[in-house]
């Protein structure tokens, strides 16, 4: 029978233990919030607004087959590019669309749980290479899958995909040196490179540093010829999964989040002088949730996934670990990364050197953390003295800061215990890493005596993980009132809507904005979304017209004028608390009149009291009924999408305007660049937009009932792309408020359309008088080119592992791994027996 890598027989091997540990430790902790939220697992923030909005479209889209355009995410844009970044690669997204529809939002949890079950797994495999015993390698397992890291992440679900595969690669380098396992590491770059390209940039710089300091090792058989193997593959890799990564990265380009770089003296010192010692903090006691760090409050880095506790041993085992082996390439490696982690120009390499502040790659080096801390355990010579007192010293002086007083409010006094923003869960945090501490303390001197049963250990590292998942999320979570209400207005608002869109009835909703998301979960296309990766035309319009777009579009209701130019028909406004439409109505009426069935009626008719609610900010919306949560309103000047103009204004003039000018001006004349202005100009005439520096709500009701009379009488749609059937008496340029991009094509009456980029983000083409039948055909940008590169460099490995695997004879060679590289002795004895190895090999 064939040996294994790293001195490991499968049957014998925990691997099931391990999975079956981190899905039912997490599982457990989420069974409180399902029991009482009706089977659902509803967080807060993020998770709820985007993580369950995604899911529940995605999987729409999938089972509809709809890959291409997606009409409900923003004002339109592409699915696997907007989506690549959040679960389109993600082999448990995939798992949910097996699902019947109706339970993919029930099974949130348990693949949360699988999450960190594989998690687990993987990480057990991986520091099984360079620990005896496999309760501790069990142990170290759990540290990584339950790290502070993974419990603050629990909020950006997706994160979960990235953490449990990612010990693969490491696993997959080691066997492609030490074992010679050809392709193996090819795979796992395409497979994280394919679940999340942000985090596969960060990987690529740490699997470098890794490998440099790995190469001197005495268990690690590199050569110059490995080394340029290795590359090979991992650009094999790459080129693998160019049907996700070129579409996404050319998506991207012109983003302005992955554009923002440091300068100066900000790639040398953070501005937040509470980001470094918030990191420290982070090491040594439970994780704050993310949006409330406690301890050292901040304005800044409030989503940076700063978290790193190791449960129950905190740092004991690290630090007695670096103690002890100042030399080992862990020792080094790590403390490497903590360089990278206080110097911002380095620690922006793992985000592709993006000035934004994220610690979204520390799960890498808690990996190594939690292997030092398996092999502390499983060290029966190890003296954990230090790493105890350190830990305690330090867990004493954030408590000492926590008694601080915090900086007094205008005219009142300081006072003491006021400096974390919330006392109580910073001392429950506090208490939880004490007690932890004093266990650690118990567990290791039983250890000592050899009275340690490692079973323990495992199940207590599962019950210590479970305690702090809980710490940190029921702080975070909402109440069970505001969970079952996002419930019923959210994942179950979809049967109070008025109207549903169809594949020939096409129009937007505008929401109240903390319901960014609910729409997507709906089905009705909105002007309203939070989604960070979205088609870069519509940034580009937004900052054109002085609205900011950062990871969600929320204009103000007072930007009135793009209701009218999206084609949004409803606003759904969410209730005020104990406060309808109704209720404000009839306090504004007499009581005589009020009591009058009747009378309520006509009086949700009249113009004055329909606008009771918003009175200035939405003109022409009408109320026309309520459900449970929401009031609707409707746009009684609501433009069918696809509408003609005549008129126009010249970018360049434009320029020299206010923001809100340029906002004012679009449904009256399109916004062209110089040369489009001179290309249409035998249609278009040119628009004073001095006319348009104060819009009136009369002048904007004139401009919706010009563009009423020349608007497609048909539009149709699907992720193709639509067709749009509309009468001119003249030739004019057709709009439509989809984003441009270059996938999309288009012909008018069966000719081919130059497609016009105009009002900076946005679509047009020269139509004739008549009747026109536009047809506008989208395919995702590069994904073709993509797939053949994809295809070929897949052939390309497959002739790579069969011309290398001829040179492969006899069994996989057996190495076996040392533990203390500072011992002259320990090194030759490697040496010695790994040259043995390769001589058999040999003969």
């Amino acid at each position: 029978m064939k040996k294994s890598c790293g001195n490991i027989c499968s049957y014998k091997e925990k691997y099931l233990s391990a999975f079956l540990i981190g899905f039912f430790t997490l599982l457990v902790t989420t069974l409180p919030m399902m029991l009482t939220e009706r089977g659902y697992f509803i967080y807060f923030g993020d998770f709820n607004a985007q993580q369950i909005p995604f899911y529940s479209l995605a999987n729409d889209t999938v089972r509809s087959g709809s890959f291409g355009w997606n009409w409900f995410t923003d004002l339109g844009s592409d699915f696997m590019t907007s989506y690549s970044f959040y679960l389109f690669g993600s082999p448990f997204f995939w798992l949910s669309t097996l699902l019947p529809r109706g339970l993919v939002l029930y099974s949130l949890p348990f693949l949360l749980a699988i999450k960190h079950g594989m998690a687990s797994l993987t990480a057990y495999v991986y520091i099984r290479r360079f620990v005896r015993g496999k309760n501790a390698a069990l142990t170290g397992a759990l540290l990584y899958a339950f790290s502070g890291f993974q419990v603050y992440n629990i909020f950006f679900n997706h994160f979960q995909d990235v953490t449990a595969f990612f010990p693969l690669m490491l696993i997959a380098l080691e066997e492609n040196i030490n074992c010679r396992r050809m392709g193996v590491f090819a795979l796992s770059v395409a497979l994280m490179a394919c679940i999340n390209y942000y985090f596969f940039a960060g990987q690529a710089v740490f699997l470098v540093l890794y490998y440099l300091f790995r190469m001197r090792c005495a268990d690690f058989r590199t050569s110059w010829k490995k080394f340029f193997l290795l590359i090979l593959e991992a650009i094999i890799g790459t080129l693998m999964a160019a049907f996700i990564i070129l579409p996404s990265a050319m998506a991207l380009m012109g983003n302005y989040r992955i554009s923002e770089h440091a300068y100066g003296a900000d790639m040398v010192a953070y501005n937040d002088k509470t980001l470094i010692p918030r990191i420290i903090q982070s090491f040594f006691m439970p994780s704050d949730p993310p949006a409330y760090p406690n301890l050292l409050k901040s304005d800044f880095e409030k989503w940076a996934s700063i978290g790193g506790y190791l449960p129950l041993f905190s740092m004991v085992g690290v630090l007695t670990f670096l103690r002890m082996h100042k030399k080992h390439w862990a020792a080094r490696l790590l403390a490497c990364c903590g360089i990278f982690a206080v110097i911002p120009v380095l620690n922006s390499l793992f985000q592709a050197a993006n000035s934004y502040y994220y610690a979204r790659w520390f799960y890498m080096p808690i990996l190594i953390m939690a292997m030092m801390t398996a092999h502390t355990l499983d060290d029966e010579n190890c003296d954990c003295k230090f790493g105890l007192r350190f830990c305690a010293v330090m867990l004493g002086a954030l408590a000492v800061i926590g008694v601080f007083p915090a900086k007094p409010e205008d005219g009142k006094k300081a006072r003491l215990f006021s400096m974390p923003d919330d006392p109580l869960y910073f001392w429950l945090t506090i208490c939880v890493a004490v007690v932890f501490l004093i266990c650690t303390f118990f567990v290791l001197r039983r250890k000592k005596k050899g009275t340690l049963s490692t079973r323990f250990m495992v199940f207590a590292t599962a019950a210590a993980s479970v305690i702090c998942i809980l710490t940190t999320s029921l702080y975070g979570a909402n109440t069970i009132g505001d969970a079952r209400k996002y419930i019923s207005s959210a994942i179950e608002g979809g049967d109070g809507v008025c109207e549903q869109v169809t594949s020939d009835n096409f129009f937007r909703i505008d929401i109240s904005e903390d319901c960014d998301n609910y729409p997507m979960i709906w089905g009705l296309p909105t002007m309203r979304a939070f989604q960070s990766v979205v088609c870069t035309s519509i940034m580009d319009f937004y900052s054109f017209i002085g609205i900011q777009r950062d990871v969600a579009s929320r204009p103000e209701l007072s930007n009135y004028p793009l209701r009218g130019l999206f084609s949004v028909k409803y606003y759904y406004k969410e209730k005020t608390e104990g406060c309808s439409y109704e209720e404000l109505v009839s306090s504004s009426m007499d009581s005589s009149s009020a009591s009058s069935a009747s009378s309520k009626n006509s009086a949700k008719d009249d113009e004055d009291t329909s606008r009771v609610i918003i009175p200035d900010e939405l003109p022409n919306f009408k109320y026309i009924g309520e459900n449970e949560h929401f009031e609707i309103y409707e746009n009684e000047l609501f433009i069918p999408m696809g509408f003609g103009y005549d008129k126009y204004v010249k970018k360049s003039d434009a320029e020299n305007k206010s923001k809100l000018q340029r906002q004012n001006v679009m449904l009256k004349a399109l916004v062209l660049s110089d040369e489009q202005a001179e290309k249409y100009s035998d249609i278009l005439t040119e628009y004073d937009m001095g006319n348009a520096s104060t819009l009136s709500r009369n002048t904007y009701s004139v401009f919706c009932n010009e563009k009423r009379k020349c608007c497609s009488k048909s539009f149709t749609f699907d992720s193709h792309g639509f067709t749009s059937v509309i009468d001119l008496a003249k030739p004019q340029l057709v709009f439509f408020s989809v984003p441009y991009s270059e996938g999309w094509t288009a012909t008018v009456n069966g000719a081919p359309a130059d497609v016009e980029r105009v009002d900076e983000g946005f679509m047009a083409v020269r139509a004739d008088s008549g009747e026109n039948i536009i047809v506008f055909s989208y395919e995702t940008p590069y994904l073709r080119i993509g797939i053949i590169i994809s295809l070929c460099a897949a052939a390309v490995l497959a002739v790579y592992v069969l011309l290398l695997g001829r040179n492969r004879k006899g069994d996989i060679i057996d190495i076996k791994h040392y533990y203390d590289y500072t011992s002259c002795e320990k090194i030759k004895a490697a040496q010695d027996y790994c040259d043995s190895l390769f001589k058999k090999e040999r003969k």
